[in-house]
């Protein structure tokens, strides 16, 4: 019988030699299971923030055209060009109405049979102290004294 007990003590042996070198190869996986699902969650993370910033760049992109789009249009052009090069289109007449000082203002009035309203700002003239609000109120409402006061202007 002794050589059952050597045996079954060397069967033993052998198990738990098994039994930790199994335990060791699992621990090996397990940390490197765990190492690759943190590095995944990085990752996806990383996924999910440049998939956020690809969102605000195409939304930004979409104004910038529809900026540019905007400058290039043909309104926006000759809007420019009319106020920051004082350009005009031919048959145009254009007037630069400049204050000379406080008290007064520049103007210019004078008859064209090409302006609906009759009066195109051509020629100087001094504008009295009055305020144009009175001048518009005398306009609409008191036709002798504006015709006087445009007599005065002249």
């Amino acid at each position: 019988m002794p050589v059952l007990k050597g045996k079954f003590s060397e069967r033993l042996l052998s198990w738990r030699f098994l039994f930790v070198v199994n335990l060791m190869i699992v621990l090996f996986l397990s940390l490197s299971l765990g190492k690759e699902v943190v590095r995944n969650k990085s990752i996806q993370s990383e996924i999910e923030s440049l998939e956020v910033q690809v969102l605000s760049l195409a939304d930004e992109n979409s104004q910038i055209s529809e900026l540019q789009s905007a400058l290039q249009s043909e309104s926006y052009i000759e809007r420019e060009a009319r106020l920051k090069l004082g350009m005009k289109k031919p048959g145009e007449m254009v007037v630069v109405i400049q204050d000379a000082d406080s008290s007064s203002t520049q103007g210019t009035i004078m008859v064209d049979s090409t302006d609906p309203l009759g009066y195109v700002l051509v020629e100087d003239v001094d504008i009295n102290e009055l305020a144009n609000t009175s001048k518009w109120w005398y306009y609409f409402f008191d036709k002798s004294a504006f015709t006087t006061l445009q007599s005065y202007e002249q």
